[in-house]
C-alpha cells in the first residue's frame, strides 16, 4: 500500500513528464509503431476494415449469436494480421535477397527484425487458433 506522501510525489513527477520536447524526439516517438507496421492495430486501417467485416460475415454464416459473430471477427482479424505479417517478412527477405553480397551487419539486423516479426506471428497464430476452437465449440 502506498502512502499519501508517495502518492502525492508520484502525481508531481507525472505532471512533470511531458514526453519528448525536441523535434527529433517527437518524430521518433510518432514513428515508434511504424518500423514495420505490425504494432498498429489492423482494425484502424480503413481499407482493411471492409474486408474484415466481409470475412466476418462469411465466417459467421448469417448467425445472430453474439459469441459466434465475435469469434468470427477475431478469426478475420487474425487472418488479415497474419497476411500483414507475411508481407513484412517478405520485405525483409527482399532487403537481404542477395545474400552473397550482404555484409554481416545487414544480416544481423535482418535476423533481429525477423525475430521481432516472429513474435507478432506467434501472437496472431495463437489468437487465430483460440478463435477457431471457440467457433468450433459454438457450432456443436
Amino acid at each position: 500500500m502506498t502512502s499519501d506522501r508517495q502518492t502525492e510525489s508520484n502525481k508531481i513527477n507525472a505532471s512533470r513528464s511531458t514526453g519528448p520536447r525536441t523535434p527529433g524526439g517527437k518524430h521518433r516517438s510518432r514513428n515508434n509503431a511504424r518500423r514495420h507496421g505490425l504494432a498498429t492495430r489492423i482494425e484502424d486501417d480503413a481499407e482493411t476494415q471492409a474486408s474484415i467485416e466481409d470475412l466476418t460475415a462469411i465466417l459467421a454464416e448469417g448467425s445472430t449469436d453474439f459469441e459466434r459473430i465475435d469469434q468470427s471477427r477475431l478469426l478475420a482479424l487474425s487472418h488479415f494480421d497474419l497476411r500483414r505479417i507475411r508481407s513484412a517478412r517478405h520485405e525483409v527477405f527482399l532487403a537481404v535477397y542477395d545474400l552473397e553480397n550482404v555484409c554481416g551487419d545487414d544480416l544481423v539486423k535482418a535476423l533481429s527484425v525477423m525475430d521481432r516479426i516472429n513474435r507478432y506471428q506467434t501472437r496472431a497464430l495463437s489468437k487465430s487458433r483460440r478463435a477457431q476452437r471457440k467457433l468450433a465449440d459454438s457450432t456443436h
